[in-house]
Parts: C-alpha cells; structure tokens; sequence
C-alpha cells in the first residue's frame, strides 16, 4: 500500500465477496446450554447483571430478532420492483459541502460528519474518529464528496470501529490513519480487534464487550449494545462484535448508535448514564422494511429512539454516501426533518465537513 498519507486522492481497490448470515437453527434450549459468555477482563462493566456477550460456538448474537436473511430473503428483495425506482434515478442527490483544510478550525468540544458513519470529534481534549471511510468501498461507488483531505487527521488519540461491515472498517482508511498517528488507540467490540491487529501490528488496540468502559484523561467511552451482526468473509459470520458508542467528557454526553435496529438498547440508556445531549443516529439504508428493519433503523425509528433516550438534540447519519437499498438518497434526511418537525424533536443534520460546536446543557 505504500506510504501514501491520505493527501492524493483517495481510490479504492479492495474486492470483497458478497455474503449473508441465516439462523443457525439451534433450539433455544440447546443452545443455552453450549452459550458462553466473554468479556475483556481488564475493563470495567458499567451494567451489574451483565455476564458478558453470549457467544455460541464462538459467535456473537443479538437479544433480540435473532435470525437474520439468508439467500432466499435477499433474491426476493433484489427481484422484487422499487416502488421508489423512477425517484431514485430522476431525483439527484447534491448535498452541500464545507471543505475541511485543516484540524486548526476545530476548537474545543466539536463534531465534524464526514459522510456515512464517518465523523471527527473533539472531547475532553482528545481527537476521536468513528468509522473512517475516506473513499468508495468494494462495488459501492461513494455518492457525496469527501469533505476532506485524509492527511489532516493527525493526533488523533481514539479510533472507534463499531463493526467490521466495509462501509464502517475499511483498510484503506484505516491505515492512512495508522501511520499519520503511531500514538492512537483503538477502541472497539470483541474480535474487530485482533482482525485490524493484523492488518497493523503496532496498532494499540482496546477491545470490549457490551457495557464496558475505558476510561482516561477525564474522557469516558463505552461500549453499547446495537441491534445488528457482523461478516466479511464467507464463514466468519458473528465472530466479532458489533455495537454503539456512549462518550462523556466536559460535561458534555455523546450517544453513537453504530449500525442498528430497533430494539430495547435504547430504552436503558436513561438508567444508565442519564439523556446524552447528543444522539448521533442512523437513518437510511431502511427500505424495503420488511428486510432492513432488523438491522437498520428507519428515520421514524430513529426519532422514537431518540425520544426513549431522552436525547437533547438528535443528528442523523448513516446516509446519502453509498446507495445500499431501495430509498433514493434524499429520502432519509426529508423524511427525518418532516417528522422531527411533527414530533417538535430538536434535530440538527449537519452538512458535510461542517464544524458542530458541542455545548453543555445549562
């Protein structure tokens, strides 16, 4: 890969092979009896009941809508005509873009969406990137502008990967951010870890379980429960974890939701840390529902778990980057704004590379 520092433009050259997940077909009474639990015994567990994640034969699964599609499920929906269809080609996706030529306009507590899942921020003194995606991903063409330079992100001390999906881990991007940053630490689920060790062996990696918590410097980041699954090969289906993101630092409380379904994860937040300021959570790749729901929350989703949080203000993500499913690319923002209107949520969506100063409550 050489020594490219993420200046010249970024291409991606990666192949994939393209695979789903089915229910193993296990009992449930069988298969509590072959669970074990796992957790890194160096963290602290912030829910008291918590064991640890459930893991069967070495495979993570979900509290809940356990089975996920299998080939059937995806030909049906492949097959199956986009009522959307004309929109989608007709209707052209331009989102506005702030160019980010460099870290030195980020000041104090700040937020920067960088498409997708992607964002920069700054907490507590630190520099934190969630999962960085510079470019394309294999057989996925990146829709909206990178706002940025990826040489810019440099003393970044946390990376935070909330699963190993290609639209979320990315090598490449990855490691632009290794070598522009020997000191950063990687904070993520069980088994993303050693993968990304791998691939970078210098690389200072933190893995968790769900409910568990790294701590340092005033700044506290733990690692959530998220309704989803995880795969990048063939038969490597569930072996890592995936999950959501809580960080607190300066008196400021940020809710990351990762890839996730609607399920009951989003309830608890209140008891335990009380209402984040901010949720940052996903909104697109939702239709048709009958497929995506297990794994994707949908724009009213979205707003519902916000609402069960309690969230101060709710900025989505999770859109308008790569088209992944039935909705046109402009769906997702539309549909959230008009019905966070309807529900008087207090929203923001930011534009691309747009600097969102984060505020304490008062």
């Amino acid at each position: 890969m050489g020594q490219n520092d993420g200046c010249s433009t970024y291409n991606s050259s990666i192949c994939f092979i393209f695979v789903v997940s089915k229910s193993n077909g296990i009992g449930e009474r069988n298969m509590a009896k072959r669970i074990t639990f796992k957790k890194n015994e160096e963290l602290n567990t912030i829910h008291p009941q918590w064991r640890g994640n459930p893991s069967l034969k070495g495979r993570f699964f979900n509290r809940q809508h356990r089975h996920q599609h299998g080939v059937g499920s995806i030909l049906k929906w492949r097959l199956t005509p986009n009522p959307q269809r004309k929109e989608k080609r007709n209707i052209k996706w331009d989102p506005h873009v702030q160019a980010l030529h460099s870290l030195d306009t980020v000041v104090g507590d700040a937020l920067v969406w960088l498409g997708h899942n992607s964002f920069f921020m700054q907490l507590a003194g630190k520099r934190i990137m969630f999962d960085p995606v510079f470019g394309s991903i294999p057989f996925v063409r990146r829709q909206s502008k990178f706002p940025a330079k990826p040489c810019i992100f440099k003393n970044i001390d946390y990376l935070l990967i909330s699963h190993d999906h290609f639209d979320h881990l990315n090598k490449k991007s990855v490691g632009i951010l290794v070598r522009n940053n020997p000191n950063m630490t990687l904070f993520c689920g069980l088994g993303t870890g050693a993968l990304i060790q791998k691939w970078f062996p210098t690389l200072h990696v933190v893995e968790a379980g769900w409910y568990q918590q790294l701590e340092k410097d005033g700044l506290k980041i733990t690692f959530l429960p998220a309704q989803h699954w995880s795969k990048r090969a063939m038969s490597d289906g569930g072996q890592r974890l995936w999950g959501a993101f809580m960080l607190q630092g300066d008196g400021i409380s940020v809710y990351y939701s990762g890839d996730t379904g609607y399920a009951n994860h989003f309830a608890e937040i209140p008891s335990l840390f009380g209402s984040p300021d901010y949720a940052l959570l996903g909104i697109g790749a939702y239709k048709p529902r009958w497929f995506m729901r297990p794994n994707h929350i949908s724009p009213y989703d979205a707003l519902t778990a916000s609402q069960e949080m309690g969230a101060r203000i709710t900025i989505p993500m999770h859109y308008g980057t790569f088209d992944l499913s039935d909705e046109p690319l402009h769906d997702p923002p539309q549909v959230f704004k008009e019905e966070a209107a309807k529900r008087k949520i207090n929203v923001l969506i930011p534009n691309l590379g747009e600097v969102v100063q984060l505020k304490k409550q008062i």
